[in-house]
């Protein structure tokens, strides 16, 4: 079953510049520097709170000559963000220090770009992050911190396919074309139908996909078995080391990925030391040597 979200995936064109906001500005904590496993001379940025807590999870692929990306037929294109209820005035205040681009600002949320330009929303919701779980290298207060993902928009070419997938394959229930996992029904996927049949493109700023999470290996498997019933591509599934992922390929064409809860960022960093050092998981240990002369080589 489909407990909620895991992470996202997006792109971007400069890692220090992806760091500096996103632990800087919004406060999470870079949880893992790594590489994408797919393609072993980019990296790949995770952040999220202190335990890198899944659904707190935002990833990126560094691609430094990564085009722009065109949204037309099929994409995904805003993520909102869950930020204590009462917050609100103090993320205005702080992103409008920060010089950030504030493209939506009502009473209810603040909607800004990132540097990649990502568009993004901080939403309120009653309660706060746990205590153990709010960054600690953050001058944001406990108190306001981000506490997770709250919802995900899709455009799509297909939207009855794609709530059929929502609903049939993911077991989501939908209301007025929004997916909520059952046992997070606060949790969005909203979907709404393209008037567009140009294809999309992915670029800087893209959402690469979106990650939901499950318990452990055999739901992952009871999805795969749905997929497959429903004719849905499957992409692959696979070991992650942090995770096992299924990815499959939804009707309008976007990647979804499931991955399980366990065993997390801690295995191969102790949780005070998270993201601190260039890490990978041990069946990426032998090509070490090679993956980071080929990052460092890219850098200069």
């Amino acid at each position: 079953m489909i407990t909620g979200f895991h992470h996202l995936t997006a792109i971007t064109k400069d890692a220090e510049k992806n760091k500096t906001f996103y632990s800087d500005t919004l406060g999470l904590r870079l949880v893992k520097q790594t590489v994408n496993q797919d393609n072993l001379t980019d990296p790949h940025l995770f952040y999220g709170d202190y335990k890198g807590t899944p659904g707190t999870i935002l990833t990126f692929f560094e691609l430094p000559r990564v085009g722009q990306r065109h949204e037309e037929d099929s994409y995904i294109h805003e993520v909102l963000l869950k930020i204590p209820q009462g917050s609100l005035p103090f993320w205005k205040k702080r992103l409008t220090a920060g010089a950030v681009r504030l493209i939506g600002n009502d009473e209810a949320s603040c909607t800004f770009l990132d540097p990649d330009d990502m568009k993004i929303s901080l939403v309120e919701v009653p309660g706060m992050i746990a205590p153990d779980q709010a960054t600690r290298h953050s001058d944001v207060p406990a108190g306001y911190q981000i506490i997770g993902i709250q919802g995900i928009h899709y455009t799509v070419s297909d939207l009855e396919k794609t709530e059929t997938f929502f609903r049939d394959v993911l077991g989501m229930l939908l209301t007025d074309h929004i997916a909520h996992p059952i046992p997070a029904p606060g949790e969005e996927s909203r979907l709404i139908q393209s008037t567009s049949l140009k294809p999309s493109r992915l670029g800087r700023g893209a959402i690469d996909h979106i990650a939901y999470s499950v318990h452990g290996r055999k739901d992952l498997y009871q999805i795969l078995e749905k997929a497959k019933e429903n004719n849905i591509t499957v992409e692959k599934i696979i070991d992650r080391g942090y995770f096992q992922s299924l990815y499959l390929r939804e009707p309008s064409g976007l990647r979804i990925e499931i991955a399980t809860d366990q065993p997390g960022f801690t295995l191969d960093e102790p949780l005070e030391k998270l993201g601190e050092t260039f890490a990978l998981p041990d069946f990426l240990e032998p090509k070490r040597k090679t993956i980071e002369s080929t990052i460092l080589t890219r850098k200069k």
